[in-house]
C-alpha cells in the first residue's frame, strides 16, 4: 500500500481517495504513521484540505514528512499563509525544515504573490536551518521575483549562483519575461535555452511571443526560420477532459 498510494495521489480523483481511504480503514492500515501520511498526501492533491487536516490531526507522532505534506498541499491550492503558519509552529515545535519543505514554501509563495515572506524563508534556509539552497529552491525564488516583474533581480541572482544554472531557472526567467514583455533579458534567457536544449521548440514559441508582444515580427519572422534550418516543429497541442469517468 505505501507502493501504491503515490499513484493515488498522481491521480488527484477525490473519488479514488475516498475510495482508497475506505480500503485502507477495511485492512485497518490506518495505525500505520507512513500508511496515514500517504493517504493525507492523496487528499492533498486532490483538493480536500478538510479531510487532509482531519487526519494529519489524528497523527500520534508528527514528523518532517508528515508537515512537510501538509504544507505542500495548503500551498499548491493557494493558502500560502496557512502553509506560512503550519511551518512557523512546526519550527517552533523543534521539527527541523528539509529541502522538500522549503521548495514547498517557495513555490506557495511565488504563486501567491508574497515575495517579502519568500526572500524571508530563502535567507532563513542557509542562515537559520543550515540547508544549502538548489537549483529547485533558486528556480522557485526566480520565478516569484519574475511573477512580480522584478526581471533584472531575478537575472542577478542567476548570475550570483554558486552552481551553474539549470534549464529550469533560465525557463522560469524567460516565462517571467513573457508575461511582463520584457524582450532584453527574454534574449539573454532564451540563449542559453537554445544551448542547453537546442531541440525544445517551447523555447522558441516563447521568445517568438516576446518578440510579438513588442510587434518584432521580423524576429518572430528570423525565429521561425531557425527552426525549420534546425529542423523543429513545435509538438500540437492536446487536452484530456474526465467526464462521467471517461476520458475524452
Amino acid at each position: 500500500m505505501t507502493s501504491v498510494l503515490p499513484a493515488y495521489a498522481e491521480s488527484a480523483d477525490l473519488v479514488q481517495a475516498k475510495n482508497i481511504h475506505c480500503f485502507l480503514l477495511t485492512l485497518g492500515f490506518l495505525g500505520s504513521a507512513e500508511i496515514a501520511t500517504g493517504l493525507i498526501d492523496v487528499y492533498a492533491k486532490a483538493g480536500n484540505l478538510d479531510m487532509t487536516w482531519e487526519l494529519f490531526q489524528c497523527l500520534p507522532e508528527k514528523d518532517i514528512v508528515a508537515w512537510t505534506t501538509v504544507i505542500a498541499g495548503y500551498g499548491m491550492h493557494g493558502h500560502a499563509r496557512t502553509a506560512i503558519l503550519l511551518y512557523d509552529k512546526m519550527v517552533e515545535l523543534g521539527v527541523k525544515p528539509n529541502y522538500i519543505t522549503m521548495a514547498s514554501l517557495l513555490y506557495s509563495c511565488s504563486h501567491a504573490g508574497m515575495i517579502d515572506e519568500g526572500l524571508r524563508l530563502f535567507d532563513g534556509m542557509q542562515n537559520i536551518h543550515g540547508l544549502m539552497p538548489n537549483a529547485e529552491h533558486y528556480s522557485c525564488l526566480v520565478d516569484m521575483l519574475g511573477r512580480a516583474g522584478r526581471i533584472e533581480e531575478a537575472y542577478r541572482l542567476i548570475e550570483d549562483m554558486p552552481f551553474e544554472p539549470t534549464t529550469s531557472l533560465w525557463g522560469a526567467l524567460l516565462g517571467a519575461c513573457v508575461l511582463h514583455e520584457n524582450v532584453e533579458f527574454g534574449e539573454i534567457a532564451a540563449k542559453h535555452l537554445f544551448e542547453l536544449e537546442p531541440e525544445n521548440t517551447g523555447n522558441y514559441v516563447l521568445l517568438g511571443k516576446v518578440y510579438a508582444t513588442a510587434d518584432r515580427w521580423g524576429d518572430v519572422q528570423n525565429l521561425r526560420r531557425m527552426m525549420e534550418e534546425r529542423g523543429l516543429r513545435k509538438d500540437p497541442g492536446s487536452s484530456v477532459v474526465d467526464a462521467k469517468s471517461e476520458l475524452c
